[in-house]
């Protein structure tokens, strides 16, 4: 009896080790492997258009002017007295993205003050908006607008003022 009992102990363990050893040998599996390249986005300042605010005559007290994130803003002081000339236009900033149509693509703008200057003076520019608001899609809204709103003090000193901001589009 004993004699079998040994027997029937050692079949069942040559079984476990052999199932365990079979358990633990390597497997190979092909799996497929992809990849799209799409056209790189781009943006262009189309036709150099800038955010201008025009022709400012300082008024008697502080002043804010804004220029609306539109093909053709109208002319507004938000606030204080200065006067902005007729005879120069405002602009928004006018951009125009490209790449991989029905794509979608985040806008960021100037979320902080920026400033302009004559080279000694400066003056700034708050409040920057997008006619697309933060997104885009390519071949759909290709064009966007960008508009602010400048701070005229009193203490302006008349002169040219220019300077930059940055705009960045990203796929999403």
């Amino acid at each position: 009896m004993k004699k079998v009992i040994l027997t029937v102990v050692a079949i069942a363990a040559f079984v476990l080790t052999a199932a365990a050893a079979d358990n633990v040998a390597n497997k190979t599996l092909n799996v497929q492997s992809k990849a799209r390249i799409i056209t790189p986005i781009t943006l262009a300042n189309t036709s150099s258009q800038a955010l201008d605010f025009g022709v400012i005559a300082r008024g008697a007290i502080n002043s804010t002017i804004v220029v609306g994130s539109v093909a053709s803003p109208s002319i507004s002081v938000a606030s204080g007295d200065a006067i902005v000339l007729t005879s120069a236009s405002q602009t928004a900033a006018k951009f125009t993205v490209g790449g991989e149509t029905a794509k979608t693509y985040a806008i960021t703008i100037p979320s902080t003050d920026q400033t302009i200057s004559d080279g000694t003076n400066t003056l700034n520019i708050t409040g920057f908006t997008c006619s697309n608001g933060a997104t885009g899609t390519i071949g759909t809204n290709d064009v966007f607008y960008v508009g602010g709103t400048l701070a005229v003090p009193t203490t302006a000193v008349a002169a040219s003022y220019t300077g930059t901001f940055n705009v960045t589009v990203a796929y999403n």
